[in-house]
């Protein structure tokens, strides 16, 4: 069975695929989720996604628009209320709409990530990082002791330079485990500066801070730093929020450096602040003790 357009006409596929969300058949869901057509299956849904987010955004200009004339005068509380019940009645329906399509598209977005080989990406280059790193952080730790590296010692940090990888940062071109190890490190310090201010405002005096009473304040700070698209791919690979994925990350982050250390259950898990010249020197711009 093939479906009626062609894998470059997304104008049909949209049609089709709108048609199917409001279907939900089962065998329709199998074929758009096919090698054949899940490409375009995850191109159509994400443009989708993108329309309502754009359509959001207008309405929510027009919302303060009109709260603004309603003020002047230039229409009544009467008018204003009637328009604001209507964009609400639209809001509800499109909400229930772009939770339909997220469904969808977490299933058609992991089929798409495996027929790419996305996954198997993504932990190779987890795995190159975490090896890069730890061998960045030997030499940070051999050249701070003050002792002469060893030949092996040497051989292996030229590695870091020496051996390369695809670009992740735009799909082209190769680059040096070195500069991969840099800039991933210099992004986690980005977060780790954010989370050393929230821990310290949190804290107070206190040397010790449940790790939810974090999280209002790091999802407020974060969650503008991270693309929509960003976003929307972490939760397609149905691994949850990348925020609160980010927050795990840097807390760790923050851990290797001493400056923080987790402890209790995960359920009431708390950061215990260690070193807080370290984490005051990291939030105010520089960057803290060597990992």
């Amino acid at each position: 069975m093939t479906l009626p357009y062609g894998s470059d006409d997304d104008h049909a596929a949209d049609r089709f695929v709108n048609n199917a969300l409001r279907s939900r058949d089962d065998e329709t869901w199998r074929l758009l989720a096919s090698d054949a057509y899940v490409e375009q299956t995850d191109r159509v849904l994400r443009a989708m996604l993108d329309r309502i987010a754009a359509t959001r955004v207008h309405r929510t200009a027009e919302r303060a628009t009109a709260r603004a004339r309603a003020l002047d005068g230039e229409i009544s509380q009467a008018e204003y209320q009637r328009d604001a019940a209507e964009d609400a009645n639209r809001a509800t329906k499109t909400a229930h709409f772009e939770t339909l399509v997220r469904e969808h598209h977490r299933l058609i977005a992991a089929a798409a990530r495996r027929l790419r080989g996305d996954d198997v990406r993504d932990e190779l280059t987890d795995l190159v990082l975490a090896l890069g790193a730890a061998v960045d952080a030997h030499r940070a730790a051999v050249l701070a002791g003050g002792a002469e590296p060893s030949e092996a010692d040497r051989a292996l940090w030229a590695r870091l330079a020496t051996l390369d990888v695809p670009d992740t940062s735009d799909g082209e071109g190769r680059t040096s485990v070195e500069e991969l190890v840099r800039r991933h490190s210099s992004r986690q310090d980005d977060f780790g500066r954010v989370l050393a201010g929230i821990v310290l405002d949190v804290a107070g005096d206190a040397t010790s801070v449940p790790r939810a009473a974090l999280l209002t304040a790091w999802k407020r700070e974060v969650a503008p730093m991270l693309a929509a698209a960003q976003k929307n791919e972490f939760a397609a690979k149905g691994k949850g929020s990348l925020v609160t994925e980010k927050l795990r990350k840097t807390m760790g982050h923050l851990e290797r450096k001493g400056l923080v250390k987790r402890s209790g259950t995960a359920d009431g898990q708390r950061l215990d602040v260690l070193d807080r010249p370290g984490l005051e020197a990291l939030a105010g711009g520089d960057g803290g003790p060597s990992a």
